[in-house]
């Protein structure tokens, strides 16, 4: 688990179970591409506590997360809502933002030299694997600033 029920109170201020810590878990994992099992950077092991906690604090809150309906409008009692994005029925809006976060998610940009310009970028580099740590020394800004 990349987070626990003391972590989510830390976070969120919210009490939250070991099963709803696990269904955030799962949430996240599905939202994140990728599982406890992949090779993650200390910062995006973070991001990805921070996810999980928000996600377990939102379930909370959010006891039908998983057996609402996709919809794009909402309206009941003459009062309207229309989502955000296409999951934000089912999660938290904190824990997309954490998890948009991640370093495979970003877009990056990549500077690839021409021949004889030094060192090449990989061809069979993976920019958007969990693996690719953001300390990658294959990696260099194009601006010659820190992205």
């Amino acid at each position: 688990m990349w987070a626990t029920t003391d972590d989510a109170l830390t976070y969120t201020g919210i009490i939250t179970t070991a099963a709803q810590v696990a269904q955030a878990q799962a949430v996240v994992e599905l939202f994140a591409d990728t599982t406890e099992e992949a090779l993650i950077s200390g910062k995006n092991l973070r991001i990805l506590k921070l996810a999980v906690s928000y996600q377990a604090a939102w379930i909370t809150q959010h006891p039908d997360a998983f057996t609402n309906m996709d919809t794009t409008n909402v309206s009941q009692d003459q009062v309207s809502a229309t989502w955000l994005h296409a999951n934000a029925g089912i999660l938290a809006p904190l824990a997309k933002r954490s998890i948009d976060r991640l370093s495979w998610k970003r877009n990056r940009a990549m500077r690839i030299r021409r021949r004889g310009e030094g060192t090449m970028i990989p061809r069979l580099l993976n920019a958007t694997s969990a693996v690719a740590d953001d300390n990658d020394p294959r990696w260099e800004p194009m601006s010659g600033g820190n992205l």
